[in-house]
């Protein structure tokens, strides 16, 4: 007999806000709406619930965290680099994040090609966000 230790609520809910964060933030910069929705609709970073995979266990909700915060972190490298050419260590390391997310019957069906472009949509809003106003008055 073996004895586990269930995760937290608060695990599962960080869990959940990672996953948010991708479809709110990380998402809406490198594909479409449309895109995004279908993304939803097959079940994109949700666990398997047919397999069992995912037991939710201390363990494993540490490891699924983790997977998503260094995925979040090394898209946040690239964004910041401003080149598509990453070293290839950084790449390994996405890679090796997605399989084990995938291990643990999380959903991820992307390469870090993937996101190796912008898309044209998502950096057209980007920009006009980020216009400097040419006078401080309302007219």
């Amino acid at each position: 007999m073996k004895t586990v230790f269930s995760s937290t609520e608060e695990q599962e809910q960080e869990i959940a806000r990672l996953v948010s964060s991708f479809y709110e933030t990380v998402f809406p910069k490198y594909f479409t709406k449309s895109e995004i929705l279908h993304f939803r609709k097959i079940g994109v970073l949700e666990p398997n619930r047919s397999s069992s995979t995912y037991l939710g266990t201390l363990r494993d909700a540490y490891q699924v965290m983790t997977c998503l915060h260094v995925l979040l972190s090394v898209l946040g490298k690239q964004q910041a680099k401003d080149s598509i050419i990453m070293d290839s260590s950084c790449v390994e390391l996405f890679q090796h994040n997605i399989t084990l997310l995938n291990e643990y019957g999380i959903f991820f069906p992307f390469y870090y090609d993937h996101f190796s472009r912008l898309n044209n949509e998502a950096s057209n809003e980007m920009q006009m966000m980020d216009i400097q106003v040419a006078n401080q008055y309302l007219v």
